[in-house]
């Protein structure tokens, strides 16, 4: 046991935790992938359409916790760079996360019928859209996730995001034997309200056993407030709040217009493949949720050179992945398609692979320099550029969808990183490393 626990001190941490985000990250974008076989099965095409298009309002809920995760992690890091404590930073975020589950919950039921009615309308025709308020349940049970979801960046932030990168895993396995179990054994067929919870309860509920375990020791103190703290915590939250507003309306407007403008067959193309890529980005998402708290204690010891040397080895890693995957991805298309989903017309052409190729290396580029970046809280650029790629993006998609179809979707996102994070985040990351050299 000695030797085993010699050995992997000598890999930095961050790998160590990166190694167990890669094997959990891979558990889920399989899941991901296999689940729409079972989920076309279980609905058909036009419900699984639906499914995709409600299932993508979960990115805009999960913006509920308005970013007192990421700021509680950097507190955190901080705290432990210098030596400090940081247990007022985790009550004052207990304190206003509770507030903000009764907010949002209350938006909820005011805004649900409005949405649903909005986001459905080539799908009203469906019985179960007409009677049963499903962004209401289902938004409710994501808000509920994004609360508590908080405890995976204090984990991340203690260094042990194995943790915070196992039980999504496993909330993960268990919907994936729910849909099995569902499929073949349930007298409830085409449910898409059923689909949904399966694919969101577990993870509130894993999520929630670690946040009681964390916080436990402050309920008793939930009336102590400090108000400095509380302020403090608030408005760094609120600066990473903004950038995530912004960046949902960059990235996760795609199913949003998509419901308006394209038809369902393409819609389940576009899932599907997105979600393949997305094995590959997943990856590298991996590598950078672990090296997240690692650059924000480097930089604070002055670790410069070492953090500028982990950019360049991230970026050349994801390049590398995602590269080989897309040959791969595209090689192996008909198989792939065939496997996932055996029953559709579905054959995407060569334009199509290369398109997300192409999206998701820009990506690794600009989300390796926006890590480091919010990782030292330099948030200001981001309230600069990213209104402008909002705007690009969401413009562009619904332009070309227009004239191109699903292509235009993925046009109208490459054109909103090219114009600004591309060189934006380049550009300011090298302007932060040249105010620290010495004079």
């Amino acid at each position: 046991m000695q030797k085993i626990k010699a050995f992997l001190k000598r890999f930095p941490r961050h790998w160590v935790v990166a190694a167990s985000a890669w094997a959990s990250r891979a558990v889920i974008a399989v899941i991901q992938v296999i689940s729409v076989r079972t989920l076309l099965m279980y609905l058909g095409e036009e419900r699984y359409a639906a499914y995709t298009i409600a299932y993508s309002l979960a990115g805009w809920f999960m913006l509920c916790d308005c970013g007192i995760g990421a700021a509680l992690q950097n507190f955190i890091s901080e705290g432990r760079a210098r030596n400090k404590n940081y247990d007022g930073y985790l009550r004052a975020a207990l304190q206003i996360s509770l507030f903000l589950v009764v907010l949002f919950m209350l938006l909820l039921f005011l805004l649900s019928p409005f949405i649903q009615h909005k986001i459905f309308i080539k799908y009203l025709h469906i019985q179960e859209i007409n009677a049963v308020n499903i962004i209401a349940i289902t938004g409710a049970v994501v808000i509920l996730s994004a609360i508590v979801n908080i405890i995976y960046k204090v984990y991340y932030a203690f260094q042990k995001g194995y943790v915070s990168n196992i039980l999504p895993a496993l909330s993960m396995i268990v919907s994936m034997a729910l849909i099995v179990l569902v499929n073949r054994y349930s007298n409830v067929r085409e449910s898409i309200l059923l689909a949904l919870l399966i694919f969101t309860l577990p993870q509130l509920i894993t999520a929630l056993i670690p946040f009681i375990k964390v916080f436990k020791g402050f309920f008793a103190d939930i009336f102590n407030f400090n108000f400095d703290v509380i302020k403090e915590l608030g408005l760094r939250a609120g600066k990473f709040f903004g950038f995530a507003i912004m960046s949902a309306a960059t990235l996760q407007m795609d199913y949003i217009i998509m419901s308006q403008h394209i038809g369902p067959s393409d819609i389940t193309s576009y899932n599907i493949l997105n979600r393949v890529f997305m094995l590959l980005m997943f990856i590298q998402t991996a590598v950078l949720s672990a090296a997240w708290p690692v650059c924000s204690e480097l930089f604070h010891k002055c670790e410069f050179n070492l953090i500028k040397s982990m950019l360049k080895k991230y970026i050349l890693f994801g390049f590398s992945i995602t590269l080989l995957g897309s040959i791969l991805i595209y090689s192996f298309s008909d198989a792939i398609i065939h496997i996932l989903a055996p029953e559709t017309s579905i054959n995407p052409a060569f334009i199509f692979f290369a398109l997300f190729a192409l999206y998701y290396l820009i990506r690794i580029w600009s989300d390796t320099f926006a890590m480091f970046l919010q990782s030292i809280n330099a948030l200001r650029i981001f309230w600069i550029y990213v209104p402008f790629q909002a705007l690009i993006s969401c413009a562009g998609q619904i332009y070309f969808s227009s004239k191109y179809g699903v292509y235009g979707i993925l046009i109208g996102l490459i054109l909103s990183f090219i114009l600004t994070s591309c060189w934006v985040l380049p550009y300011k990351t090298w302007k932060v490393f040249k105010s620290k050299e010495p004079v």
